[in-house]
């Protein structure tokens, strides 16, 4: 069954133009999709990974051009950031990490929707683990395999298709912009990319955020912290090690904490966009440091990792409360190391009202499409780009994206064809309804 949005939703007749029913369908969409699927298999191809994005809108330019699309590359250099909200000073440098911003313009001024994806992608890590190779886009039982494949390749192919399929159903006979901005570093820093198209002029009344969703939009995101713990010891030769503190024997006393504090965090304030999670508040290390020489006990070692919260978490006193019960529970264990923690990178979730025009337009889609799977509104179970253009414009958001997190990051990830392809015709009439809901008399 499907979640009612709002009682006061238009029906499905008054915003869908004549063709919806062939644009949902796919009926007049295959040629385009013949032209996605190679398209994502070239994506795949170009090796992104974080401070090397540039090939990839390199390779995407001229068939962006050859569609008649307009496109918009640019550089942002840090120095032109600062009068816009602090960013994470750890992060690769933005020198050549080109964004990208595509339009598809009507035929008078309107309201504007905007796609947003990020170019680049984590490591392959052992390429010899990969059954495909992991920039070879090879198919197997109708799904593609690549690093990239759904985190967040395919949401961006989708999209791209999507706008594809407005222009050749409705052409330019629409009041307002869609627009497609690529931005670069979500995996290195989380909103620094699309504080380069904010910084540019870019503004928008509603935005899609490419990452992987199942198919099914989400209308909220995490706020996360990202921590790095140092734990300071005493060295001293392995045989008489009593006489100095293990570092690494504090570190492992500071993972056995942090566990503890996840399950703690995962059952307080809870959020019912995020009820369907096993840990509400997720603690994830994801690096870890120590020791500088054999034979000798370790005199500092360091963690670090992603503290993941809820979208209307207050991150000052989350960040607060992290440091204040990490150090309370390594003393009442005892622990003979000093500990430091510092946060070096912080980002906001958002929260879109499920009876906004952006989630009713989806709602509608969704259910005309028979949607089965989507029974009522989540929250997307990561950080992604969405949180800045909502803090700063309140522009109402979701996350929507072809494949699954459980795929993202992992040795063979990919994504399903049909799947990304149904998507791309959901968010096409997504976006004309929402268009037109802003639109009518």
């Amino acid at each position: 069954m499907f979640e009612s949005n709002s009682l006061l939703a238009p029906p499905l007749g008054s915003l869908a133009p004549a063709r919806w029913k062939e644009l949902i369908s796919g009926q007049s969409s295959s040629a385009i999709d013949k032209e996605l699927i190679e398209l994502l298999r070239g994506c795949i191809a170009v090796p992104s990974i974080s401070g090397h994005e540039k090939p990839l809108i390199d390779f995407l330019a001229p068939r962006v051009a050859d569609w008649g699309l307009e496109m918009d590359v640019f550089e942002v250099d840090e120095a032109q950031l600062p009068a816009l909200p602090v960013v994470s000073q750890r992060h690769i440098p933005l020198a050549g990490r080109p964004t990208a911003v595509i339009l598809l313009k009507g035929n008078s001024p309107g309201p504007t929707i905007l796609f947003n994806a990020h170019s680049d992608v984590v490591a392959a890590g052992d390429e010899k683990q990969w059954r495909h190779g992991p920039w070879s886009g090879a198919v197997e039982s109708g799904h593609m395999y690549g690093r990239g494949a759904c985190d967040a390749k395919g949401p961006l192919v989708a999209a791209l298709g999507a706008m594809l399929k407005i222009k050749r159903t409705i052409g330019s006979q629409f009041a307002g912009t869609v627009g497609l901005e690529i931005v670069p570093g979500e995996e290195d820093c989380v909103d620094l990319g699309t504080l380069t198209s904010v910084s540019r002029g870019y503004r928008a009344d509603a935005a899609i955020v490419l990452e992987p969703t199942e198919g099914l939009p989400r209308c909220a995101t995490r706020s996360g912290l990202r921590f790095e713990i140092t734990i300071d010891g005493q060295a001293a030769h392995g045989t008489v090690k009593w006489l100095g503190r293990d570092a690494i024997a504090g570190l492992r006393l500071v993972l056995a904490v942090l566990e503890e504090m996840e399950l703690d965090f995962s059952h307080r304030d809870l959020d019912p966009l995020y009820a369907d999670y096993p840990l509400l508040r997720p603690i994830t290390v994801d690096m870890v440091n120590g020791g500088q020489w054999q034979g000798m006990i370790c005199d500092r070692a360091t963690c670090s990792g992603y503290f993941e919260l809820c979208p209307d978490d207050n991150l000052v006193a989350w960040q607060q409360l992290f440091s204040s019960q990490l150090q309370a529970r390594l003393l009442a264990a005892r622990s003979q190391c000093g500990v430091e923690v510092k946060f070096v990178e912080r980002y906001q979730g958002f929260s879109t009202p499920t009876a906004s025009s952006l989630c009713d337009a989806a709602y509608m889609v969704l259910k005309y499409a028979q949607a089965e799977r989507w029974d009522k509104w989540r929250g997307f179970n990561s950080g992604c780009e969405g949180g800045l253009r909502f803090k700063l414009h309140r522009t109402e958001t979701v996350v929507w994206g072809p494949g699954s997190l459980a795929q993202a990051h992992r040795v063979d990830e990919h994504v399903q064809m049909d799947e990304l392809l149904a998507c791309s015709n959901w968010m096409a009439a997504t976006v004309i309804a929402w268009l037109t809901s802003k639109t009518a008399t």
